[in-house]
């Protein structure tokens, strides 16, 4: 008894100490009214000096874009993300897109590659590039390559691994361009949740307060024409790249680049944002701005995976307890059926047609297809009009 009253006498004198101190949190600071119409009205964005946009390559990369290349297992993501990291040390011009024509400053963070397979690639890619005296000069200086095998480097989804990076970043004295390959050897969690994307994004605008550009490498799933996990990762990002496989056999690689989402697209750079057939044969790298090369299409089986992520997606941002009984596993989250339809048609699950009563008609038709073959494989389950991740 007499151990429960300390207890009771040493929370009462923290709760009077934190009373008579006050909060330990200091207000905000609020801007008074003539700053703030500085900042909001019409008239002062009609003022405001915006500086140029400070292009690495084209307007596909600037020292302000936060971009996603995505890309299947083995297509050469990879490659492309170095040769692309190796053109910016040396301001040089790479596939259609102009280059910054003085040198910049690239900073290439592997999550997985051996240091053995690191290696390898980074001298393919300054070989591609041209190993001359001038060249390797300027990639000793203005390119820097973080191997996981060099560095306990925690999950970037942590503040730990952001602080770590910050730190490398002002031992090197600052960089232009970071490249992160790639999202999930970079980050923890359950790639389904858009809870630990969104542990990134004040550090994603902390580095473009920084001005320093982010591409950021990401897989796709079974669906190849899609990224893996939650369509909100791509919310906060200005670009979105996809890499498509084509049907080039005399190319080491071959793939289309096709751009899902393009901000910074105008009609004066429009040709940064084109469909290009990139491929790498012969040591070199070319492209070719052309719609007209066979794709795979999207197997009955990968429309069903794209609509099960949809399900997850819906479940992660509008999901509910499912009802209790029987029929229904103890605090399962799900959604109604009506909620995942509109996921999923938003979500461009059919083949684009323009007529939008058809393109309607072929998004219900892929829909209950889809989700007729999930039920039947239980992947989902249904109880009335609830459904949820079995």
């Amino acid at each position: 008894m007499a151990s429960l009253d300390a207890d009771r006498a040493e929370i009462a004198a923290a709760i009077h100490r934190h009373k008579s101190n006050g909060p330990t949190t200091p207000p905000p600071t609020w801007l008074d009214r003539d700053e703030i119409l500085a900042r909001i009205s019409f008239a002062s964005w009609l003022n405001r000096d915006i500086p140029p946009l400070d292009r690495l390559l084209g307007d596909l990369l600037t020292t302000t874009t936060r971009m996603m290349l995505v890309a299947p297992t083995g297509l050469g993501k990879t490659n492309l993300a170095l040769a692309i990291a190796t053109a910016i040390p040396l301001g040089a011009d790479f596939l259609h897109w102009r280059g910054a024509g003085r040198p910049r400053r690239a900073l290439y963070i592997d999550g997985e590659m051996s240091e053995r397979l690191m290696k390898q690639r980074v001298v393919d890619a300054a070989r591609r590039a041209g190993m001359s005296e001038e060249n390797i000069a300027l990639l000793q200086a203005n390119l820097f390559i973080v191997n996981r095998a060099d560095f306990d480097l925690p999950p970037l989804n942590t503040e730990a691994g952001q602080q770590y990076i910050d730190h490398i970043i002002e031992m090197i004295d600052g960089v232009d361009l970071i490249v992160f390959d790639n999202v999930q050897a970079l980050t923890t969690g359950d790639m389904l949740d858009p809870v630990e994307w969104q542990k990134i994004l004040g550090w994603m605008q902390k580095l473009t307060g920084q001005h320093i550009g982010q591409l950021w490498i990401h897989h796709t799933g079974h669906n190849e024409q899609q990224s893996y996990g939650t369509k909100t990762r791509e919310w906060q990002l200005d670009t979105v790249a996809l890499l498509e496989r084509v049907e080039l056999p005399a190319a080491d690689i071959a793939f289309k680049i096709r751009f899902t989402k393009a901000r910074e697209r105008t009609p004066d750079n429009r040709a940064d944002f084109d469909e290009a057939i990139i491929t790498l044969a012969d040591d070199t790298w070319s492209s070719e701005r052309s719609t007209h090369v066979r794709t795979a299409k999207p197997t009955k089986l990968q429309a069903a995976d794209r609509v099960f992520e949809l399900l997850a997606e819906a479940i992660a941002i509008d999901g509910e307890v499912v009802p209790s009984n029987r029929h229904v596993p103890p605090d399962a989250r799900g959604v109604r059926l009506d909620t995942w339809r509109r996921y999923c048609e938003a979500g461009c699950i059919s083949e684009g047609d323009p007529d939008p009563v058809k393109k309607a008609a072929a998004d219900r038709k892929a829909f209950w297809r889809a989700s007729n073959h999930l039920l039947a494989a239980r992947r989902v389950g249904k109880w009335r009009e609830w459904v949820w991740i079995a």
